[in-house]
């Protein structure tokens, strides 16, 4: 099967899901294919469009949401990773003094040249 095929294919599953799930809102009955739009019953192919319209912008907020949702938790991750890395170092760092002032002070003692500024 060619790319384009597939993609056509691929497209009119999409437009067929969405018509059920238009459908299943209008309560899947053929003799119950209503929707009420501002208080007034409509019913056949009009009615299938509001459904079908209803459903197509149910998904679309639904995954602008997904979206902002996911970016406000990564900033909120990025926040509590920032905080636990403060808070290890802020720990570790009252036993890391006296090692880096040893180090320090064993790399001071042992330069090659004692005349070398430091």
């Amino acid at each position: 099967m060619k790319t384009g095929n597939r993609s056509i294919l691929v497209a009119l599953g999409v437009v067929v899901i969405l018509a059920l799930f238009a459908l299943f809102a209008m309560h899947g009955s053929p003799d119950n294919l209503h929707v009420i739009v501002d208080g007034e019953t409509m019913a056949g192919v009009p009615a299938a469009g509001f459904a079908f319209g209803g459903v197509i912008v149910g998904l679309a907020i639904a995954f602008f949401a997904l979206v902002v949702v996911s970016l406000i938790l990564a900033g909120v991750s990025i926040f509590v990773m920032l905080i636990l890395v403060a808070m290890f170092f802020a720990l570790l760092a009252p036993l890391l003094l006296p090692l880096v002032l040893v180090v320090g002070l064993v790399m001071l003692f042992k330069r090659k040249n004692a005349n070398q500024p430091i």
